[in-house]
């Protein structure tokens, strides 16, 4: 699978990118590049702001009506230092072990 058909991601599609490491946060848009590469790419002057090796989150929004709000399940998506997909999950506060980052107190894991 690829990584923006896990993240149901389209290409031009608004996205937040928030780095987890120098805690700088961008506002660009999705480009597809090769596919199954995992290549994650930041051009432009938004490369200023984020290294490769980088911890990154992306994050897309949508609206929607309220009903389908409700019904919604977000697409979370962890890869590992190739960017190769490790697990999809729907609970955006879930961290799987070995990240170094810590899963909220919330999530359905941290209740298991």
């Amino acid at each position: 699978m690829d990584l923006m058909e896990a993240a149901d991601l389209l290409p031009g599609q608004q996205v937040d990118v928030v780095d987890v490491d120098n805690g700088n946060r961008l506002t660009t848009y999705a480009i597809e590049g090769e596919r199954g590469s995992g290549i994650l790419c930041i051009n432009g002057a938004a490369a200023r702001l984020i290294s490769p090796g980088d911890t990154v989150i992306i994050i897309a929004y949508a609206s929607m009506s309220d009903e389908d709000a409700r019904a919604h399940d977000p697409h979370v998506v962890f890869v590992d230092k190739d960017n190769r997909i490790v697990e999809v999950g729907d609970d955006g506060g879930d961290v799987p072990e070995g990240f170094g980052l810590k899963t909220s107190a919330v999530t359905k894991r941290s209740h298991e």
